[in-house]
């Protein structure tokens, strides 16, 4: 291919020359036509010269790269979708325990993907600081609100350290 670029690029050169020493009329048509003839049949060429079996290898490893680039793509999506979804149930934890007198330090919220193609809450470590009473009270709106089960929600209050432990029942 690099071949038939500077075959044109010399060719269109002598074809300019020829065309600015040729008589104005009869014979610089005739010449207009001759070049443009000579131009056409080098770029004809050029496409006879291709190899078709490098093209098919390169389509095929693009297709494959842009195959790639769409499944890392699609991955990356959900998991920030999983952690933009974790954040958003992590903040009203923290603000249904702030309502509730509590003041929360930190939320992580668990997601396990559902039947039904969606991120659910499944688990919940809270470190707060208040009355565990309060605290109890929240974990109670949690287990109602999210339907994360008690035996999986811990809450930790980071001034005594104690933990609080519920049932199922």
């Amino acid at each position: 291919m690099v071949r038939c670029i500077r075959e044109l690029c010399v060719l269109s050169i002598f074809c300019a020359a020829a065309m600015q020493l040729s008589p104005e009329g009869g014979v610089k048509r005739v010449m207009s036509v001759l070049c443009t003839a000579a131009l056409f049949c080098t770029a004809l060429g050029a496409i006879r010269e291709i190899d078709y079996t490098a093209y098919a290898l390169e389509l095929a490893k693009s297709r494959e790269r842009e195959q790639r680039f769409l499944a890392e793509s699609e991955d990356m999506r959900e998991r920030l979708d999983r952690l933009v979804i974790a954040g958003e149930y992590e903040a009203y934890v923290m603000d249904k325990a702030s309502q509730n007198g509590l003041t929360p330090v930190s939320a992580e919220v668990g997601l396990r993907w559902s039947i039904d193609g969606l991120w659910v809450p499944d688990s919940l470590e809270l470190h707060y600081r208040g009355e565990r009473r309060q605290a109890e009270k929240t974990a109670a709106a949690v287990t109602g609100e999210l339907g994360i089960a008690p035996e999986r929600q811990r809450w930790i209050d980071d001034e005594s350290g104690e933990e609080i432990r519920r049932d199922a029942g």
